[in-house]
Order: C-alpha cells, then structure tokens, then sequence
C-alpha cells in the first residue's frame, strides 16, 4: 500500500489560496486593486498572486493564490510585509471589494504517493 507524505515533510512547494466572494458590480475594480495590490506585495518579497474565477458555484467567487515554500514561508513573508504603509494601503483598497465574512485562505499542499 502506498504511504502519502506527513505534513512535516518537505513538498518542495505550496501553494497559498484565497477564497473570495466580491461584492456585485464590482468585479473590474477588483481586478485593478489586486493587479495594484501583486504590484505592491512583489516588490516586498511575496509571489505573484494569480486569479482565477468561476463561471459555477457563488456569485462572483474568486479564488487567488501564490506559491511558497512552505506555510512558514507563508507566515514569514507576510509578517514581514503586514507594517509596510503602501503594503497596508493596497490590501485595505483591494479589501473593499471583498463581501464581509465570505473571505477563506488555504495552504495546500500536493499528495504524492510513494
């Protein structure tokens, strides 16, 4: 029988994602806020968030995410990044968008059998 890989092992990679939901008519400004947001949170260290949506499920569902090498990279990042003023401007205008309580975050990571 195949053993799958504990959490505490190395998967060479993970992958941050972001569930949300935006508010009605307000999807194109999302988009330009998180186009300005990746633009902020890159020169400060963290990935290229990528967007995705779907045309199924919730109205106007978005799902983002980055890559990382692990969820303390994750962690690290971040934290790093969290006093930056032009970091904190860009996440509250992006924020704006987003429906109150809708908002999930995810560290996945990949399976591989042995």
């Amino acid at each position: 029988m195949a053993a799958l890989r504990s959490a505490g092992e190395d998967f060479g990679m993970v992958r941050h994602m972001v569930r949300l939901v935006i508010k009605s008519g307000q999807w194109d400004a999302f988009l330009a806020a998180h186009t300005a947001w990746n633009e902020v949170a890159v020169t400060l260290g963290l990935p290229a968030y990528k967007v995705y949506s779907s045309d199924w499920g919730t109205f106007s569902e978005a799902f983002s995410e980055g890559e990382y090498q692990s969820s303390g990279d994750i962690e690290a990042r971040f934290n790093a990044v969290q006093k930056d003023a032009k970091y904190r401007a860009a996440m509250t205008a992006l924020s704006q968008h987003f429906v109150d309580g809708q908002s999930r975050d995810y560290v996945l990571s990949e399976e591989i059998a042995d």
